[in-house]
């Protein structure tokens, strides 16, 4: 199979994998809003920040070392597995005995036993490690996909949401957490079994950390950039006069769950370029042409899904909260608003990050990512004083400023100028400024009519999908011309659409 029908086939089932999880994740957090408060999701997103940062730690980069390795050998597995289970229980029982600490420094009692079985997730997470990378590595993005819905089904459906009506509360979240992951690590070594030594050759052990110590401290300053907000959001909030406990937490409550929609396109787009796209670059890591026009698609597709799905959750946030999240969150549209272009500059930067991690030049983006973190916890300190959506506008600001870092790391990397990476992101905004222009006009109206909120949401997708649709059989050159057309990495039976061939400009 040659390297186009492999990122192909593993793209498609990479978008099925997504697409499924986000819809359940939806369902999921849209079922547990109207039965948690909003200060038991403000307790988890503290703890998932923290549990997130640490995991990176714990498990020091040797999965990503195996995906970006030419050639692995078998000790390389026993390295990698013995090494990662060895962390991942020194991390746990660490945040085990940690865990008053934390929760005396939010001055929030509860955090302690959600801490503390939470912080499980490192050991068994460390346990799957070797059979998912391998999984990423070979492109198997189908035993993927079955591995995803065994445990998102079988953690969040049937745990979380049985535990959530029976009147649990937090825990109901906590259980599922750990149902999930058991389920996980249970399923990629069923799908796809790997035999090694249990031995800790010392010597493919630092093979590994050489690549692993620079992706781990890539990945941990990108992940505390991305989480910093909703991590210090309590903190800072606690430091305005008149506000008690209760309210600080139901504050905290409504930017986390402003902060988790946005990170819903985010993780889609994310998962739908990162898996595949880092394997790919890995393997075409010396050939900087391919890289490089690689680079221009990857932004033409992300910018072009992105930028017209942002400005139409911006149109229509008041509903999307309602119906999502229900009328005890309305406070999150505005908040959501702000945050939302955040989501199009943070998806494209991730294509910086899968060609430096490809190229083994994480060490270099470490200081972007640096950079990019101080910009957070400045933005989050100085707006907090102001309210949320001040927290939101900074988070946004300081994210666009990452990007245009983000491209000119990849200049210095393969070449690519400014230039060459802006052009292949405009397709996106002319189709993003097109939409705005139908369904601004299109919510105002609706809402002074009075329209059901689910009327308007269906109004409002079908008025963005119309005015996309007609844009671009108009305009087909949006999509790329020649070999760089978006239309020639769908699969081949989409391809053979009347429609979609009118599209193809190759």
């Amino acid at each position: 199979m040659s390297t186009r029908s492999q990122i192909t086939r593993g793209f498609s089932w990479n978008t099925l994998t997504v697409v499924l999880q986000v819809v359940i994740q939806l369902s999921y957090t849209a079922v547990l809003a109207r039965l948690l408060a909003p200060g038991d999701f403000a307790l988890m997103g503290i703890v998932l920040g923290l549990m997130g940062f640490a995991e990176i730690f714990s498990q020091v980069g040797v999965g990503p070392a195996l995906v970006q390795r030419k050639e692995i050998r078998p000790d390389h597995l026993s390295a990698a597995f013995s090494t990662a289970v060895l962390l991942g229980s020194l991390f746990t029982g660490l945040f085990f005995f940690i865990a008053p600490v934390l929760a005396s420094m939010y001055k929030m009692p509860d955090l302690v036993p959600i801490i503390r079985v939470v912080s499980t997730s490192f050991i068994i997470s460390a346990l799957g490690v070797v059979p998912r990378s391998l999984m990423i590595r070979d492109l198997a993005f189908r035993k993927f996909f079955t591995a995803s819905m065994v445990s998102i089904i079988g953690g969040n459906v049937v745990i979380g949401i049985a535990l959530a009506w029976w009147g649990f509360g937090v825990w109901a979240y906590v259980w599922a957490l750990f149902a999930q992951n058991t389920l996980m690590t249970l399923a990629y070594w069923w799908l796809h079994p790997v035999k090694f030594s249990m031995s800790w050759p010392w010597s493919a052990v630092r093979e590994l950390l050489r690549y692993g110590a620079g992706s781990t401290l890539f990945n941990a300053l990108n992940y505390a950039a991305t989480k910093v907000d909703v991590t210090l959001t309590p903190l800072f909030t606690s430091r305005i006069p008149d506000i008690d406990i209760t309210e600080q937490t139901r504050r905290a409550g409504l930017y986390e769950r402003s902060a988790y929609v946005v990170s819903l396109p985010i993780t889609i787009m994310g998962k739908l370029s990162d898996n595949v796209m880092f394997s790919s670059m890995s393997a075409m890591q010396d050939e900087t042409t391919r890289l490089k026009r690689a680079v221009s698609i990857a932004l033409r597709f992300l910018s072009i899904v992105s930028a017209p799905a942002v400005v139409f959750a911006i149109c229509f946030a008041p509903e999307l909260v309602h119906l999502y999240l229900g009328s005890q969150y309305h406070e999150a549209a505005p908040i959501l608003q702000w945050l939302l272009p955040a989501v199009v500059f943070r998806t494209q930067s991730r294509i910086a990050d899968s060609l430096l991690r490809a190229r083994d030049a994480t060490f270099s983006g470490s200081a972007v990512k640096a950079v990019y973190l101080a910009l957070m916890v400045i933005g989050v300190v100085m707006s907090a004083p102001f309210g949320m959506i001040w927290i939101a506008a900074a988070i946004s600001a300081t994210t666009a400023i990452h990007f245009i870092m983000s491209m000119l790391l990849t200049r210095s990397l393969v070449g690519s100028s400014l230039r060459a990476q802006i052009r292949a992101t405009l397709s996106g905004w002319v189709v993003a400024a097109t939409v705005a222009v139908t369904c601004v006009p299109l919510a105002w109206i609706l809402r002074k009519l009075e329209w059901p909120t689910l009327a308007i949401l269906v109004a409002g997708m079908a008025c963005a999908a119309i005015t996309m649709g007609a844009l671009l059989l108009k305009a087909p050159f949006l999509l790329g011309k020649g070999d760089m057309n978006l239309v020639r990495f769908l699969p081949a039976r989409i391809r053979a659409l009347p429609v979609i061939r009118r599209l193809d400009l190759s």
